[in-house]
């Protein structure tokens, strides 16, 4: 407990002694620094690589297939992978716990189950570049 009163107090004196009046602002040397600043560009280089990926043919993707890949490796985007998607998104997948605890893969599995089922097509997913593909 001592110690605990011991923080507090330090965090309090620390706290109390910023005192934002004890700081004083020159906006002329602001100015100063924003007129002299040197423009930075940033090149794009992602966007243009994703746009050159090679599209997936919608003969060789089968729903079924797509649907097996989901069952069983869902929670890693193998799925995705096998429809066409950005080269990344397993990571993304892996990242966020099987696609933000596993929610993501099971939403797929239920749209593309849906998708086929209703008409076999599962076109609107293939090479399709975002995380949530149904949306």
């Amino acid at each position: 407990m001592k110690k605990l009163v011991l923080s507090l107090v330090a965090v309090l004196a620390v706290a109390f002694s910023a005192n934002a009046a004890n700081y004083k602002v020159d906006n002329d040397a602001i100015d100063n620094i924003i007129e002299n600043a040197t423009e930075v560009v940033v090149l794009d280089v992602a966007a243009p690589a994703a746009a050159n990926l090679p599209a997936v043919a919608n003969a060789e993707i089968s729903g079924v297939s797509a649907i097996i890949l989901n069952f069983f490796l869902g929670w890693c985007g193998v799925h995705r992978h096998y429809m066409g998607t950005a080269p990344g998104m397993w990571a993304l997948y892996l990242f966020t716990a099987g696609g933000i605890f596993g929610i993501v893969p099971l939403v797929d599995f239920v749209m593309l189950i849906v998708a086929v089922a209703d008409k076999g097509d599962v076109s609107k997913y293939i090479n399709n570049r975002k995380f949530f593909m149904w949306i």
